[in-house]
């Protein structure tokens, strides 16, 4: 009989410990699990006190009897403590007493008479214990949130109940009984706490009413992210019954680009929000979707925050959405009736930022008397001055003028249609100011008060961006008529000026030169104009350099102001940046400005020339000057060129007009120069800008690429040299250009070899190195419609001789050959129509230099 005592006695202790040392494997633990464990390990401790009692070891011994009494009642009241934690009874805090008093409870037990003493404490004990266990059941099953948790708790009631009968049972038959039954009970109870969590679905019945009564979507999740229960309106929204969702994964009825069943715990941490209590602000918002049933798929605003302990450890999570549908509904309504309901609306945080920060100018205006009785910050950009100075004013006395629809007509069309479409206007601001600009309006009631309300866009850049955008379509347009012109027109002219320089060398008598030198003379001035035409053409891009940039100004100005009684007055620091421009276009540039300055004047006066560096390396684009295109220029540095003249200046109502091609308001003008300026500022990356000074006077302020660290070039000035017995290749495809172009080489007593296109060129140049005579220099035509390029040209014979001396000629071309040359192969550049003493200055330069 012993031995089976022992026997069972060691097993049920060892399942005991492994239960009660099961509950520290637990990763997450609460003060359920340490309760728990101490019940265990209380158990164990009284079983092993009282076996050694029974078999009659230390039996005798009052300490031992002591102890195994006190075991007893500290068991007792560590199972109701544990039962407190587990149906989440408010724990009293006097409850630390009932530790102490299992001292005095035991030293009571121990003195009472036996058996009669002993078993009426016990009868005590026991009932004490079986009314706290089903007080605090029934509470808990009273509590449950839904059916399924109160079926829960019902079922946890039951065992507790048939385990008790069990240890009652047992107690008056087998003491070994008793113990499995306690064991067993122990293990169900830890199975239900670690792995079911059935207590975690009891709340309190007044939390769960207010769940219910909520708007939003609530969901409740355990720490891994499963739900444990959701609302009424999510259940009526999602359409799933309890048992599909419950225990399942938030990713379930809530979809998000982030949230995947894998990384479920890893998005709960992110977008999770803990109250720490310092700077406390509502959770962030996650724009998300919940899914219904049906795969319906409602936009919600989610919010998400962490729920902890006592311990301020996570418990689970509550996840909140609200329903956008209605939200944006709302805002499609407040925009269909266009502002209607208008003191409604401002209430709402929304329409009063998007009434605040519209970029669109917003005025209410009282229909009966016209008069604002509100304007948004954006009307302050467009007038130019503070709200206060419009509230309260007429809407025609604030400057606005609508040209396009008479203020009575306005007035009659918002009385009886109750709005106005879209149509243009005008704002003159205080300080003359003309802005363009586009009106709307549409009436609505507010405060039983008829308004309107009128919708300003300040169009303004728009405008200037297509003006600017014409103007640029007509430079373009007129650029490929003048290229094609002026192609032609430089084939003439060298003939003409080839002939004519063939001509003053053959001729002695000063009275026959003086005409010739005249028709020299106007054959230059036909060239200057040439090349006026192909500042519009494609053929005209600038050929960069870095130029002097004092030098350049003053050179261009005081040419320009040559025979007339004006006079220039130049300003310049002592350190100037050196241009990146073409100096001839530039010059051009400078030249046609001041030109216009002196024929506005009369003749006469005084210029005022100021140049300053300006860097705009480190500028936004809106403090950047803006270019001919209407958009800021790039950053970088700059020089900044002001001419100001003492002329009339320029009237506000033509300056959008003075750089289009042809236009003028002088009786000989061409309607070229301005145009010029524009297209060369243009191709330079640089901005122009026209104003009237207050003393009187027109101000033009160019703004040109500068290199600060560059060096200027200097000016090729080889004076001319004989060129006897040298030997030419001449290429052109013009015969008449071809011919005279060979007699102005052949006075300069070089031996020419012509060719009409490249592949004969070529050819020659072959037969001229392999008969050991070759050519001294080639001068070949850019631009062969019917043959060889001088370009391909030029490759075939750099391929036969790397130390070929090629010049390039053309009179125009829209290839970037003419402004790159040297990465072509050639060693100079001969620009058509030329003199005799050009052509021979060019050549010294390229012979002399290679």
């Amino acid at each position: 009989m012993d031995l089976t005592f022992i026997l069972n006695t060691t097993f049920a202790l060892a399942v005991l410990a492994g239960f009660t040392l099961a509950n520290m494997r637990i990763v997450h633990k609460t003060s359920l699990q340490w309760r728990l464990f101490a019940l265990g390990l209380s158990f164990f401790t009284s079983i092993s006190i009282f076996s050694l009692m029974h078999l009659s070891i230390l039996a005798s011994v009052i300490s031992i009897q002591f102890t195994f009494v006190l075991s007893c009642w500290v068991s007792g009241i560590l199972y109701l403590s544990f039962l407190v934690d587990m149906t989440s009874i408010r724990r009293s805090r006097y409850f630390f007493i009932s530790y102490l008093s299992t001292i005095p409870l035991s030293v009571i037990s121990l003195m009472l008479p036996r058996p009669g003493g002993v078993y009426a404490i016990i009868a005590v004990a026991a009932s004490l214990v079986f009314g706290y266990s089903w007080s605090f059941l029934s509470t808990w099953i009273r509590s449950a949130t839904d059916d399924r948790a109160r079926r829960d708790g019902e079922w946890i009631a039951l065992v507790f109940v048939a385990y008790g009968l069990g240890l009652l049972i047992c107690f008056f038959h087998a003491l070994t009984g008793f113990f499995w039954v306690l064991v067993l009970w122990y293990g169900t109870v830890f199975y239900t706490v670690n792995h079911l969590g059935l207590f975690r679905n009891l709340t309190n019945r007044e939390n769960q009413l207010i769940l219910d009564n909520v708007f939003d979507v609530v969901i409740i999740l355990d720490t891994s992210g499963h739900i444990l229960r959701m609302n009424r309106r999510g259940f009526q929204i999602t359409e799933f019954p309890v048992i599909e969702l419950t225990g399942n994964g938030i990713e379930t009825v809530i979809k998000h680009p982030e949230l995947t069943a894998r990384n479920r715990r890893l998005w709960l941490e992110q977008h999770g929000w803990l109250d720490t209590g310092i700077n406390t602000r509502r959770s962030p918002s996650i724009d998300a979707v919940i899914k219904t049933r049906f795969d319906e798929e409602i936009p919600v605003d989610l919010r998400v925050v962490c729920l902890v302990n006592l311990a301020r450890e996570k418990t689970g999570y509550i996840v909140s959405a609200s329903d956008m549908r209605i939200t944006r509904q709302l805002m499609k309504e407040i925009t269909d009736r266009e502002y209607a309901a208008r003191d409604l609306a401002l209430s709402e945080n929304k329409f009063s930022r998007m009434f605040i920060f519209n970029p669109v100018g917003i005025m209410i205006v009282d229909l009966e008397t016209m008069e604002i009785t509100d304007a948004n910050p954006a009307i302050e950009e467009i007038f130019g001055c503070e709200t206060s100075c419009i509230v309260r004013k007429k809407l025609f006395d604030i400057g606005l003028e609508m040209d396009a629809l008479p203020y009575a007509v306005f007035l009659d069309k918002m009385q009886m249609e109750g709005s106005v479409p879209e149509f243009p206007a005008k704002i003159v601001r205080q300080t003359g100011e003309v802005r363009k600009c586009r009106l709307s309006a549409v009436s609505f009631d507010l405060n039983k008060a008829r308004r309107i309300l009128v919708s300003v866009a300040d169009i303004t850049p728009e405008e200037d961006m297509r003006d600017a955008l014409l103007r640029k379509q007509k430079v373009e347009t007129i650029g490929i008529l003048a290229g094609g012109i002026a192609h032609d027109f430089n084939n003439i002219l060298a003939v003409i000026l080839g002939h004519i320089g063939l001509t003053k060398m053959r001729v002695v008598d000063p009275h026959a030169r003086g005409p010739i030198e005249k028709a020299e003379k106007a054959c230059l001035r036909a060239r200057e104009m040439t090349g006026q035409l192909l500042a519009f053409s494609r053929g005209g891009k600038p050929i960069i350099g870095v130029c002097d940039t004092p030098a350049l100004i003053t050179d261009s100005a005081m040419l320009s102001v040559s025979e007339t009684a004006v006079a220039c007055l130049f300003d310049f620091p002592l350190v100037l940046w050196p241009l990146k421009v073409d100096r001839i276009q530039v010059g051009q540039v400078i030249s046609n400005l001041v030109r216009n300055s002196v024929e506005a004047m009369g003749n006469s006066g005084i210029i005022d020339i100021r140049a300053v560096n300006a860097d705009f390396t480190n500028f936004q684009a809106g403090h950047r000057p803006v270019g001919p295109d209407s958009k800021p220029i790039a950053p970088g540095p700059y020089v900044e060129i002001r001419i100001h003249d003492q002329g009339p200046g320029v009237p506000e109502q033509i300056r959008d007009k003075i750089f289009d091609p042809f236009f003028t308001t002088k009786k000989s003008g061409t309607g070229l120069g301005l145009s010029i300026v524009f297209s060369v500022v243009q191709n330079h990356g640089g901005a122009i800008t026209i104003s009237s000074a207050k003393d009187g006077g027109a101000v033009f302020s160019l703004y040109l690429p500068a290199q600060p660290d560059g060096s200027p070039e200097a000016q090729e000035t080889q004076s001319p040299s004989g060129h006897q017995g040298k030997r030419v290749l001449l290429m052109d495809d013009d015969p008449e250009v071809r011919d005279t172009a060979r007699g102005m080489l052949s006075s300069l007593g070089c031996t020419v070899i012509t060719a009409q296109e490249g592949s004969q060129a070529v050819r020659l140049y072959r037969e001229a190195l392999s008969g050991k005579t070759p050519f001294d220099f080639c001068i070949l035509d850019l631009i062969i419609p019917t043959g060889m390029s001088g370009v391909r040209c030029a490759q075939e014979i750099l391929a036969m001789d790397r130390s070929a001396v090629l010049l390039v000629s053309s009179g125009y071309s829209d290839d970037p050959v003419l402004s790159r040359w040297r990465e072509y192969g050639f060693k100079g550049v001969i620009p058509k129509p030329y003199t005799l003493s050009e052509l021979d200055v060019a050549l010294a330069n390229v012979l002399v230099n290679r």
